[in-house]
């Protein structure tokens, strides 16, 4: 019945790995860690999503989410070692998912927008910058029990601008790959 739909509650956390690329080599001589001004961190993410709305073959809700990334490699300078690059990020945004005629597969894609602290840009790993983050995600669960979906694959499109001043490049470009658990009502 078109408009009306039990709510789902879910609650997910994923491995996640972003590929931030426009970095600014910040080196007076142009020798980065990170080839292409770009650098890859990886690291654990997470969220919950609520959908409490069907039309016809689709279930609209919202996502809240939130990553701790880091990578070994500073993208705007040599600078290398554990943590030389860090994001910590934070997206709230709509998501649709879709019914299919297989029960057990979950499709889904969604908008988001929020906020990212993070030395991508700076030479200085103790210096972090403040970015508007906006992205598209589209993934797949698959249901293993009533409770219990792993999520597949999560792919993700955007970009980070941003807030205010500070060093290198102000807009960044995002891709981003997941996996992961997802607990929900039944």
């Amino acid at each position: 019945m078109a408009g009306t739909a039990h709510a789902q509650f879910g609650l997910y956390g994923t491995y996640a790995g972003t590929d931030v690329t426009g970095v600014t080599c910040l080196d007076p001589q142009s020798i980065c860690s990170a080839s292409g001004g770009g650098v890859r961190p990886f690291g654990a993410a997470g969220g919950i999503y609520y959908d409490f709305k069907s039309y016809g073959p689709v279930r609209l809700g919202f996502d809240l989410r939130a990553d701790l990334l880091h990578a070994s490699k500073s993208a705007s300078s040599r600078t290398g070692g554990v943590g030389a690059t860090r994001a910590h990020t934070a997206l709230g945004g709509v998501r649709a998912t879709f019914h299919t005629p297989v029960s057990y597969l979950r499709p889904y894609a969604q908008a988001s927008v929020g906020w990212t602290s993070s030395n991508v840009t700076e030479p200085n790993v103790e210096t972090y910058d403040n970015f508007l983050q906006y992205q598209v995600f589209a993934g797949a669960d698959v249901r293993v029990f009533p409770i219990l979906d792993v999520r597949v694959v999560e792919l993700g499109i955007g970009g980070m601008d941003r807030v205010g001043t500070g060093l290198g490049a102000s807009s960044l470009g995002v891709k981003s790959i997941s996996a992961g658990i997802v607990f929900h009502l039944p």
